[in-house]
């Protein structure tokens, strides 16, 4: 161990390493019932001390110069056994409190990271709407795929829906599910037939018929 030469780490220290040393000197008093003092100089010619009862009583004895009476005394440690006590008592809870704080703290920062999308948006930074962007999209894809699973499902349970074949096969079905009446055919007679502008016409339908184009419907009645 050596001095330290850096002025500012130096300093630092130096209070750090004072009280440190002030709460062993109450801590010995208290435990033990003990009268001590305890002076420190700094490197500025500051004067820092610590005594129980105090320092001048505990200078004074050591150079003998007064001795203070033993009642007076034993009174004086009591007060300071009880003012030390609860000192440790205050110290111990702060402790206890400090630490307790730094556990909620970290909770609170866990469950920030957790719920960070409950943040207004003001406070988001850029990684934050980055993530929140891809969440909103996600959520309308899921939003369009259900609409669209529900206009299905609402459209094959229409009574409106039928389900098959091609137009031809239902306007096949309706027919023969509703059929014509039979027409009863009535005789032509020779006359007619031998008609040459009746066997002109029945020769041009039967040979359009053949893939020359539609030619005229007849009925027999």
């Amino acid at each position: 161990m050596k001095k330290m030469t850096n002025e500012r780490n130096l300093q630092v220290t130096f209070s750090k390493r004072r009280n440190g040393v002030f709460k062993k000197a109450s801590e010995l008093a208290t435990l033990c019932g003990v009268d001590l003092a305890v002076i420190v100089f700094s490197r500025g010619e500051r004067v820092f001390s610590f005594g129980t009862p105090n320092v001048d009583s505990v200078i004074q004895r050591y150079t003998g110069r007064v001795a203070p009476p033993l009642t007076s005394l034993a009174h004086l440690t009591v007060d300071e056994r009880e003012l030390h006590a609860h000192l440790g008592y205050l110290s111990n809870q702060f402790a206890a409190e400090k630490k307790r704080e730094e556990e909620l703290s970290r909770l609170l920062k866990t469950a920030e990271n957790h719920f960070w999308w409950a943040t207004p948006i003001e406070n988001m930074n850029k990684a934050q709407l980055e993530k929140f962007k891809i969440a909103l999209l996600n959520l309308k894809t899921r939003i369009d795929e259900k609409k669209e699973k529900l206009l299905d499902e609402s459209t094959y349970n229409s009574p409106h829906f039928f389900a098959g074949g091609g137009s031809s096969s239902n306007v096949n079905d309706t027919m023969n599910v509703c059929p014509q009446p039979f027409l009863r055919n009535h005789v032509i007679d020779g006359s007619v037939t031998r008609n040459r502008r009746f066997n002109n016409m029945f020769r041009d339908g039967h040979e359009q018929g053949h893939g020359h184009g539609p030619g005229p419907t007849f009925g027999f009645f």
